[in-house]
């Protein structure tokens, strides 16, 4: 199993709030195979089939905005993340709707442009300290490089968090938010709303083997395989 599917693995149970174990999780080849695994640990009599989750948190997400004073009015499931949330100030209005939801929001996300200086300045410390040390000793300047180029790599992203005003590649519309709400937050809002969607369930984990594999989400079907057709190493 390599890192990539660890990490899915984690964020599946930490989403769908179940337990994987090991040699089930070697066993599971395809997304389909994942999907069927949750249906089978997530049954629960007491919850309701008839309602959406991601609409109720849809109304919830709508209620808290008017709450905060913005125009519900252009507040629809397609309206754009920077016509609803101001850029000014998002990031308190993200942290202010995530804190009355009680939910996790999807992270902000730093300029493009911010990220490739991050990396390119950490790279360039890098390389210099490689250079310095290398000379008397390989080993010593590789070490060096790569702890230093960490350190600096750290200290920029503390640094320009303020910047980290914009939201993910997946989330671009209102209810490209509420999806990712919902994806993340599956057994909170499960339990909240007393109900079960297979469908949800479904859109749930499809976004998140799409973020952490980094592929289209048209890609994740049932019969996708995650190392043939997704990439996972």
């Amino acid at each position: 199993m390599g890192l990539d599917t660890v990490e899915l693995v984690m964020d599946i149970e930490e989403a769908f709030d179940i337990s994987i174990p090991d040699e089930r999780a070697s066993r599971m080849m395809t997304v389909g195979d994942v999907y069927e695994f949750i249906l089978e640990r997530t049954t629960d009599a007491t919850l309701s089939s008839n309602r959406c989750i991601t609409a109720g948190a849809f109304y919830e997400l709508r209620r808290h905005c008017r709450s905060i004073g913005f125009p519900i009015l252009d507040f629809r499931p397609r309206s754009k993340i920077d016509s609803v949330v101001p850029l000014i100030g998002r990031r308190f209005y993200w942290d202010v709707l995530a804190s009355r939801m009680d939910v996790r929001f999807p992270s902000l996300a730093r300029p493009s442009w911010l990220t490739l200086l991050i990396c390119t300045l950490a790279a360039g410390v890098a390389f210099s300290v490689f250079g310095l040390y290398a000379k008397p000793n390989v080993a010593i300047g590789i070490a060096y490089s790569v702890i230093l180029g960490v350190a600096i790599m750290a200290i920029l992203v503390l640094l320009t968090k303020p910047f980290a005003i914009y939201p993910p590649s997946t989330c671009s519309t209102v209810r490209d938010l509420v999806t990712n709400i919902v994806a993340i937050n599956y057994h909170t809002l499960a339990k909240r709303y007393s109900t079960r969607s297979p469908t949800d369930i479904w859109n749930a984990l499809q976004l998140i083997v799409a973020e952490q594999l980094g592929v289209d989400r048209s890609k994740v079907v049932p019969t996708a395989r995650f190392v043939q057709d997704l990439g996972a190493d």
